[in-house]
């Protein structure tokens, strides 16, 4: 299991407008298992987390595929928690082909909009967890 620890922070708020579209609304229930919230949690990561994805989760990656306009995005089934791990939920990363985040930003969706749920502002620590 891969764990690691970043930090709440706040996006451009364009998330939820991509999750929106058709070709992409299609594929959630069926692939990630339910319908996320519209928008995702972006986590600052707090180290250097390298996910090497061709191997380690290539058999785990999954794929919402795009159409010619609105890229592919790749996504792994994990779970968030608070650092005192007395709240959790379950979902997936997502790795948007097309995204203005750095490397050390991932974005986080879940069924329930997360920052009512687990109580998170920004800079509020959690930690993720992928399971090998």
């Amino acid at each position: 299991m891969l764990n690691f620890i970043g930090v709440v922070t706040s996006g451009l708020q364009k998330a939820g407008k991509f999750m929106q579209k058709d070709v992409y609304q299609q594929q959630y229930q069926e692939k990630l298992g339910f319908m996320p919230y519209n928008g995702t949690l972006n986590i600052k990561l707090k180290s250097d987390v390298e996910i090497n994805l061709k191997e380690k989760y290539n058999e785990k990656l999954k794929i919402i595929n795009g159409n010619e306009n609105l890229g592919d995005v790749y996504f792994l089934e994990a779970t968030i928690c608070t650092i005192d791990k007395s709240i959790s939920e379950k979902g997936a990363i997502l790795f948007p082909t097309k995204t203005v985040h750095k490397i050390d930003t991932i974005e986080f969706v879940a069924k329930n909009r997360l920052r009512e749920k687990m109580n998170l502002n920004d800079n509020t620590q959690v930690r993720v967890s992928i399971d090998n």
